[in-house]
């Protein structure tokens, strides 16, 4: 009976030692491929899972067709309330051909948890601030993307049926996969009167005509018949909504902005997005990832929404050029000006209506994908500046050499119903909107690391007593200063003077003390105070960028009181003073 039980107690000994690693192990996440819809919200409720005490998952709407829009929010409940700490919005894939966004979102979530507990600074930006992460903005046509036959221009719009050619139809003539090899690639037709040749040094390569030259090509677009028999290719795809032109700030029609949908916020998505960020009035920054080009854009997105004021400016200045040094190559910029004019987009809504700075992150340059001599700048007349300036000849050799060739389909003929005889191919869906797997770990760290850059410089609010002079029998002055350490004020300056969000208040009161005036210190060595006209022991302010706010109440009576400082993109402070 004794041997037995010696080795019962053995097995459970081995059973312990062995299986306690595995109980305890937690989700990790590679970065070695791209996760589909299905593998999105798994990782995302397993991280939930894994990390209770940190991070909580929900469901804020459903897309159009019916899908979740997953919200995951990290933030250390045992230190506050994610509403009483400064918040950071984060977001990908609001066009859902634009996948890599997704993996940024995912890998900063990851990121954030999986290094509390063995990195210091990551435990205190966590400890400090709430991040609110939505991996898939257009989770329907990034879902598709890994199941429909598609390629990288494909799947930007939310699915919303729409009559593009105004026939009296909805998406009745979109793309088709003439070929079932699952991707929807490029047709050309041979044709003299064409407008462009085969290049010279290789003829999966085209190029321009010149002027008189003979052409050899015609492009046809991509693959699909005319469905509708309307002489017109693809013309009335699925969709056509952009979610990014369907924000409430210069919202502009159809007819003068192609995608902005029958009225502002007419998406699902859109108004589910826009009712959380309003839930959330400590949210101080945001990022919307997209791609690609490489460049950090702030507003304005057009004309029409004005210049920003110059401190705001001067916020964003300072935080777009260091996010330039975390990625070398990326480039700080503004929307109109260095990208194109939008109307009604995301972030301009943010700043606009709700006074929340925020970047667009164009992820992944062209001019990564390149194969010249050292030294050799990329010709930038060949493509937008924006776009990275990669010929597609350079292109084709990094294609060749360096990804091995999968990301090019050999020209192939195929007898087309409508075209007769055509060729099919040209690059893959996974290529030119997203990079190849072995830069993917690169890019979403470094892109991370910019998010955890800006985490770390939204308010962080020091109160401090820096004055009790008794001028009477029974009155006082007692002089805080509020400093703001960090790059963004408590109040971006167009919130403050447009009144998009409560101003931050500095009260004092205690127990048997009456507040006879308080004013704002404009210069404390030559005693200049801008008083309050009403109720003079609340001061309304904000505490501007890498500053401070100096406040004074004369106060009569004798006991304790506090002074607090309360914001609502700021953790709140307190100290106690007696007279």
């Amino acid at each position: 009976m004794m041997r037995k039980c010696c080795v019962s107690i053995t097995i459970l000994c081995l059973y312990l030692i062995f299986a306690a690693p595995l109980l305890a192990a937690k989700i990790k996440l590679t970065f070695d491929h791209y996760y589909d819809g299905p593998a999105v919200v798994k990782a995302l409720h397993d991280l939930q899972r894994d990390y209770p005490e940190l991070a909580t998952l929900r469901s804020i709407g459903k897309s159009e067709e019916d899908r979740d829009i997953w919200l995951f929010t990290i933030n250390n409940g045992r230190t506050g309330q994610d509403t009483e700490k400064p918040g950071i919005y984060i977001d990908g894939s609001i066009h859902g051909n634009e996948i890599q966004a997704t993996e940024v979102c995912l890998y900063l979530a990851w990121y954030l948890l999986d290094s509390y507990d063995t990195n210091p600074k990551i435990k205190e930006l966590v400890d400090s601030r709430a991040f609110y992460i939505i991996p898939m903005v257009n989770v329907d046509s990034r879902w598709r993307f890994f199941t429909d036959p598609t390629h990288f221009d494909i799947g930007r719009s939310a699915h919303v049926p729409y009559d593009d050619d105004r026939d009296g139809l909805v998406d009745e003539d979109g793309c088709d996969d003439l070929d079932g090899d699952g991707e929807i690639l490029q047709m050309r037709i041979k044709y003299p009167f064409g407008d462009r040749k085969s290049h010279p040094d290789d003829p999966r390569a085209m190029i321009r005509v010149k002027p008189g030259e003979k052409g050899e090509w015609k492009i046809l677009g991509m693959e699909g018949i005319d469905n509708d028999e309307d002489g017109r290719l693809n013309e009335d795809w699925p969709g056509y909504l952009d979610m990014n032109r369907n924000y409430g700030f210069k919202w502009q029609p159809p007819y003068v902005q192609g995608g902005a949908g029958d009225f502002p916020m007419s998406a699902k998505i859109t108004k589910a997005i826009a009712d959380l960020v309003v839930s959330k009035p400590n949210i101080t920054f945001n990022f919307a990832f997209h791609n690609w080009g490489g460049i950090f854009l702030r507003g304005p997105g057009s004309k029409l929404a004005g210049m920003y004021p110059p401190a705001d400016v001067e916020v964003y200045d300072f935080l777009g050029h260091e996010a330039q040094k975390i990625i070398p190559g990326y480039r700080y910029g503004m929307g109109y000006k260095d990208m194109y004019t939008t109307h009604g987009d995301f972030d301009e809504w943010m700043f606009s209506c709700l006074g929340i700075y925020g970047f667009v992150a164009e992820l992944f340059m062209g001019s990564q994908e390149q194969f010249k001599k050292p030294g050799v700048e990329a010709d930038r007349k060949k493509q937008k500046a924006y776009e990275g300036g990669i010929s597609t000849e350079e292109k084709l050799k990094f294609n060749d050499f360096v990804s091995q060739g999968i990301m090019f389909r050999e020209w192939r003929k195929f007898n087309h119903p409508q075209f007769g005889e055509i060729e099919i191919g040209g690059w893959r869906a996974f290529t030119t909107r997203a990079p190849q797997l072995f830069m993917l770990p690169e890019l979403v760290h470094r892109n991370t690391s910019v998010v955890l850059f800006i985490a770390q410089h939204t308010p962080d609010i020091t109160l401090a007593l820096i004055d009790v002079t008794k001028l009477s029998r029974n009155l006082h002055r007692i002089r805080v200063r509020a400093s703001n350490a960090n790059a963004i004020p408590t109040l971006s300056h167009k919130a403050f003077q447009n009144d998009l969000s409560r101003k931050d208040i500095l009260k004092c009161e205690g127990s048997g003390l009456t507040v006879v005036s308080g004013g704002i210190i404009e210069d404390i060595h030559l005693d200049k105070v801008v008083p309050v006209a009403y109720r003079p022991w609340l001061i309304f302010t904000s505490i501007p960028s890498f500053g401070k706010r100096e406040v004074q109440w004369l106060v009569t009576g004798h006991g304790e009181g506090t002074i607090t400082f309360d914001s609502k993109k700021a953790q709140n402070r307190s100290l106690e003073f007696k007279l």
